[in-house]
């Protein structure tokens, strides 16, 4: 035996083995652990009682959680094709049209006429300053 394996077995023999897992073993050594044996059964119940999912319901959910958001996506998508169907019929409409149907006809000629007048005052007020 080497210098480590006999450290090992004098530790064994001193404290018990650790590798004899939880049944008692009644070799008349005191046990080395803080917790009571009623503190460590409730512990081991709780993690056999735990709330962790395995692998196979983990990726079970990362899909469904993949499909719903590919379902979002689509309907987005979709969203998306029917604004851009309706602005592109809106354009059409308006450029069928053309240049010279606009409705705000009116005010343009109304626009013109206050141009025309704007002119006539600046000339007025540089005819005046000039005097």
């Amino acid at each position: 035996m080497g210098k480590n394996q006999a450290y090992k077995a004098m530790q064994r023999a001193r404290v018990g083995s650790s590798s004899a897992g939880p049944e008692d073993v009644d070799d008349g050594m005191v046990d080395g652990s803080f917790h009571t044996p009623e503190w460590h059964a409730a512990r081991l119940a709780s993690l056999k009682t735990s709330h962790t999912v395995t692998w196979e319901e983990f990726k079970k959910k990362q899909k469904e959680e993949e499909m719903r958001k590919g379902e979002l996506e689509a309907d987005k998508d979709k969203m998306m094709r029917e604004y851009r169907a309706q602005l592109d019929a809106e354009r059409a409409i308006k450029l069928s049209q053309g240049r010279n149907h606009s409705s705000s006809k009116h005010s343009r000629k109304k626009d013109k006429k206050d141009k025309d007048t704007k002119k006539h005052k600046t000339k007025k007020r540089k005819n005046k300053l000039s005097a």
